[in-house]
């Protein structure tokens, strides 16, 4: 049976018209690819479907290249408008400054409650031995003497430390002096 040549004319029904319309765009879509892979040309096109939603493709990107080509009317134009490019890189940096502060916003709020979890993870569990002693279940007190022997080990790493290095210092001092 083959392929058949398909008669080029308007589709009438409009629900025949979606699957002609995406073979066609997935057509085209791959055409601009092509261009681009072997002219190394910066490609973008926008195609509406018949439902009006648009359907973008850009190569290396749809924005990049509306970006260019919006810099590149802008620089072409003549004297006359020149003060509208200047405007609109002005808007243009107000809107980046703008997110720009919106951005350091964020930063400095997720900051704030990294501090506020890293507090909270480091009192956690603690404020249960405020109570007094004779107050604790049988696992808090377990839990309690877990925590205090953890802080014996810790202690007692500190001043082995302090030991060691006291030690180096007093070596040093006396290979100094002799």
């Amino acid at each position: 049976m083959g392929r058949r040549k398909i008669k080029m004319e308007k589709v009438q029904d409009t629900n025949t018209k979606k699957v002609p319309f995406s073979k066609r765009r997935s057509g085209l879509f791959k055409k601009a690819a092509e261009l681009a892979t072997l002219c190394n040309a910066e490609v973008g096109i926008l195609v509406f479907s018949p439902g009006n939603k648009p359907y973008p493709y850009g190569s290396p990107c749809f924005d990049l290249v509306v970006e260019r080509y919006n810099n590149e009317s802008e620089d072409s134009d003549s004297c006359e408008t020149s003060g509208n490019g200047r405007r609109n890189r002005d808007r243009q940096e107000k809107r980046i400054c703008k997110r720009l502060n919106s951005i350091m916003e964020q930063v400095e709020v997720e900051k704030k409650r990294g501090e506020d979890l890293q507090n909270q993870l480091e009192t956690a569990g603690e404020e249960k031995f405020d109570k007094p002693i004779e107050d604790l279940s049988l696992e808090e007190l377990k839990e309690y003497e877990d925590k205090m022997m953890n802080m014996h080990g810790m202690i007692q790493s500190n001043i082995s430390q302090m030991q060691v290095s006291s030690t180096l210092m007093l070596l040093s001092i006396d290979t100094q002096n002799n």
